[in-house]
């Protein structure tokens, strides 16, 4: 499924992207509809506090929000961190304890723990935030973290700062002068685990969002 961005942006409100493809039966949601049925593969990673991190545990019949970003993005990033802190910070502890919010780095080569915790701490965004220990590109982490990619669809490539035109695509960048092209978004995951919703980061209209999530949880409540 390839998402393209829209270029469409008034900070934080903006028109959705599309929504539903075609289909005809009406939705309750208002993100875009995840339809291609990608599964998600176990995984662990570290937290910006240098803790393990098993999603199946900590996610196991919550509702999941994941947003994939990293800290050099002076842009739209730290706006879809806002947009989450916004929502994060409107829930009370018992719907908290509902919902798994997640910020997981596309940029792990410099999003180490101390400059993760760091963005964590001066954002407020005081939520689990997902990196790895290895960036070598042969590394059983990074082996881990580009199937989290994967899995979730994330698009981006590096573009290393030389004085030919030079891409690496993910591959590890031969410099640390180097920018990110990416095509991100945040998804929503029901409490079976499904991907759901996507919202694109130029996309994102906070009240809806929230509404998207927050009938996910009463999905979830309904299975009880």
């Amino acid at each position: 499924m390839k998402r393209p961005i829209v270029l469409i942006m008034g900070i934080m409100f903006v028109t959705p992207g599309c929504i539903g493809s075609g289909d005809e039966t009406e939705s309750i949601f208002h993100g875009e509809l995840i339809t291609s049925g990608n599964s998600i593969s176990e995984f662990t990673l570290l937290t910006s506090d240098n803790t393990t991190y098993d999603f199946k545990e900590n996610t196991d019949g919550k509702v999941t929000v994941i947003a994939f970003l990293f800290t050099n993005c002076y842009d739209i990033c730290p706006v879809v961190t806002y947009n989450l802190r916004h929502i994060h910070e409107s829930l009370n502890e018992t719907m908290l304890d509902k919902i798994e919010f997640i910020t997981i780095t596309v940029d792990p080569w410099r999003d180490n723990t101390t400059v993760l915790e760091e963005w964590k701490q001066s954002t407020k965004s005081y939520w689990t935030h997902l990196t790895v220990a290895d960036t070598q590109q042969s590394s059983q982490d990074m082996a881990t973290l580009t199937q989290v990619w994967n899995d979730f669809d994330v698009g981006f490539k590096i573009e290393e700062n030389t004085t030919e035109s030079n891409t690496s695509a993910r591959h590890h960048p031969s410099t640390y002068d180097y920018n990110i092209a990416h095509s991100t978004g945040t998804v929503l995951i029901d409490h079976k685990g499904n991907q759901r919703i996507w919202w694109g980061d130029y996309d994102w209209i906070i009240d809806l969002v929230k509404e998207d999530i927050l009938n996910l949880v009463a999905e979830a409540e309904a299975d009880q």
